[in-house]
């Protein structure tokens, strides 16, 4: 069955090699290593996997035979047992050369789909074998992860001049083509100069197609910072091109331009996504000329929005937002604003904010803003750099890393459960039957490929791919038995939580419709002095969520909600205990005791 896949995650393309104390076998002649290879063929193994290390022992005395071994491990490749054709392959790709007299029976063994075997194109090395590498690396449906891109890598500077063929859609275009096209050019770390000066001359060519054009730029915005050396060139297309501006642009941003600032505070100011925050981050400081917009943001009645852009303002380091950031140290509604605020201070090394650092190292509530704003005077004072803990490609892991700070929830605490009115309060381990007398209805919201049945007759057995130019949504109206509600005047608060696939507060009056208040997960509701509140969120993949929302009735009577705390995490079971206080365990923050007057104080564990 297909497995549907929609976030992919970035990383270099496998580059596996014969480990390097595998000693020779003891074969003497080609013929007599392709014998012993029969006898030693691992079984166990699937042709996608590497080969065993007898097996490797075999090929690597093939490879030192030399030229006279190259038709026997060729002639594997035609051999209808995967297997072994797989070790051929592995053979090839591990040559140190490749006569160009066998491309065809490397074209051939492609063809079948043999295992590990593009990356032979490259020890060939000739533009014909170039070519190959390019088509094959565009029709293949697992790209770009796989071998044929490991083969453009190897190829290099001699596989630009096919690569420039293919963006130019002399061997055919698709929705894909500029995008793996530029992922591979951005995979050649040391080519990608040579690549910008030829993709410019794409875009400049006026006799070409507005979509080739578009194309190149978008494939230079693979090509980071060595993409610079045609910036003049970009902006001119900018500036005189309009409809081209749009794709320069975004070429602009993707090669780090001292203007990518500039265009993102453009985008912001037109109501750009916040999601644009965190790819202003990952310019560093050539989006520093987006701090003007930015920090109003760190006004915002958006919680997450003002989050992200302190998060920001410490990335591209904006130091005109250092008193602002010093203020939001202490930021009673947001412990993860407090988190980022401090560590964007050292990532600005503002020397004024030390004071307020080092008062919070010393005094704030929550341990892991102790150890950021301890972490950021050491770095304002030895001038050291962060280092990211990920791969350059998942800069989204290290931008969201204060979604999770690693810290466990209490299994018990001292403090004893104060329960709450069963007639008030109803949860399914003792109201099951009257819950679900408050069933409604509700809508799971997915998404999926449009193409998918398509898809599955291509490949029964492969992975489904959704992206932007196929995702479709999809809407199931259901039944939703609430798990939680609570008693208020007129009716029922109740809230559900379906984990990845959404949950909803919604009011059920004794008498007319149910109606919605909150389109998000419900882990409890409560009376909580003066106020109502409910605890939501969501811990899924790497996102990890957690808010307080207050409930009221506006003046039309009509049940509404605010955003009242943020929470460390995405709370995982709450109570009330014995203080008063309502207990929270929280995925990845701890345990946090919360206050009627909105505190928080970490909760000791027994």
């Amino acid at each position: 069955m297909k497995k549907l896949i929609i976030l992919i995650l970035l990383f270099s393309s496998p580059a596996f090699a014969i480990e390097k104390d595998v000693n020779l076998d003891t074969c003497q002649s080609p013929k007599d290593c392709i014998a012993k290879l029969y006898k030693v063929l691992d079984r166990s193994r699937s042709p996608g996997q590497y080969p065993s290390l007898k097996e490797q022992a075999i090929i690597k005395k093939l490879l030192e035979l030399g030229e006279d071994a190259m038709p026997f491990i060729v002639q594997l490749l035609e051999e209808d047992d995967e297997l072994i054709a797989s070790i051929g392959a592995v053979a090839l790709r591990e040559a140190t050369s490749i006569d160009k007299k066998y491309l065809p029976q490397i074209v051939k063994g492609l063809n079948k789909d043999v295992s590990w075997l593009a990356p032979a194109l490259a020890k060939i090395g000739t533009p014909e074998a170039a070519e190959v590498a390019v088509k094959k690396f565009l029709v293949s449906k697992s790209a770009p992860h796989n071998q044929e891109n490991y083969a453009l890598i190897l190829f290099g500077k001699r596989a630009l001049p096919a690569i420039i063929k293919a963006a130019k859609c002399e061997f055919g275009c698709n929705d894909k083509t500029h995008y793996l096209l530029g992922y591979a050019l951005g995979e050649m770390e040391q080519n990608r100069e040579d690549a910008a000066q030829l993709l410019i001359k794409v875009a400049e060519d006026s006799s070409l197609s507005a979509e080739v054009r578009k194309g190149a730029l978008y494939m230079i915005s693979f090509l980071d910072k060595p993409g610079l050396a045609i910036e003049d060139n970009l902006l001119r297309i900018r500036e005189n091109e309009t409809s081209l501006k749009n794709a320069a642009n975004h070429a602009l941003i993707g090669i780090k331009s001292k203007h990518s600032g500039k265009i993102y505070a453009d985008v912001l100011a037109n109501g750009g996504d916040k999601l644009v925050l965190r790819d202003i981050a990952e310019l560093g400081t050539s989006g520093n000329e987006a701090g003007v917009a930015i920090i109003d943001l760190l006004d915002s009645d958006d919680m997450e929005k003002r989050l992200m852009a302190a998060r920001t303002l410490g990335f591209i380091k904006y130091t005109p937002a250092t008193s602002k950031l010093i203020q939001l140290l202490n930021e009673p509604s947001d412990v993860q604003l407090n988190w980022v605020a401090a560590e964007s201070l050292g990532r600005m090394k503002s020397e004024i904010a030390i004071p307020a650092l080092h008062n919070a190292a010393l005094s704030h509530w929550y341990p892991p803003v102790k150890e950021a704003a301890k972490n950021a005077i050491e770095h304002i004072k030895s001038g050291k750099v962060y280092k990211s803990k990920f791969h350059k490609n998942n800069f989204s892991f290290e931008y969201f890393n204060y979604q999770n700070f690693g810290m466990k929830s209490c299994k018990n605490i001292s403090l004893e459960a104060k329960p709450e009115p069963k007639d008030q309060k109803l949860y399914k381990s003792y109201a099951k039957e009257k819950l679900e007398s408050l069933a409604y209805q509700s809508v799971i919201i997915g998404y999926g490929a449009k193409d998918e049945e398509q898809q599955i007759a291509e490949d029964p057995d492969g992975v489904i791919e959704v992206n932007e130019s196929n995702i479709v949504e999809h809407r199931q109206e259901i039944k939703q038995v609430p798990h939680v509600a609570l008693r208020v005047e007129g009716g029922w608060l109740a809230g559900s939580n379906r984990g990845e696939w959404g949950g909803e507060l919604v009011y059920i009056p004794d008498k007319g419709k149910t109606i919605s208040v909150l389109n998000k997960n419900i882990e409890d509701i409560y009376k909580f002095g003066d106020k109502y509140i409910t605890t939501t969120g969501l811990a899924h993949l790497s996102s990890n969520n957690g808010m307080v929302y207050e409930l009221f009735q506006g003046k039309d009577g009509y049940w509404q909600e605010k955003e009242w705390l943020k929470l460390p995490g995405s709370p995982i079971s709450s109570r009330f205990v014995e203080t008063g206080e309502i207990l929270i365990n929280t995925s990845g923050g701890g345990s946090i005791l919360l206050s009627k007057n909105g505190s928080m104080q970490m909760a000791t564990c027994n």
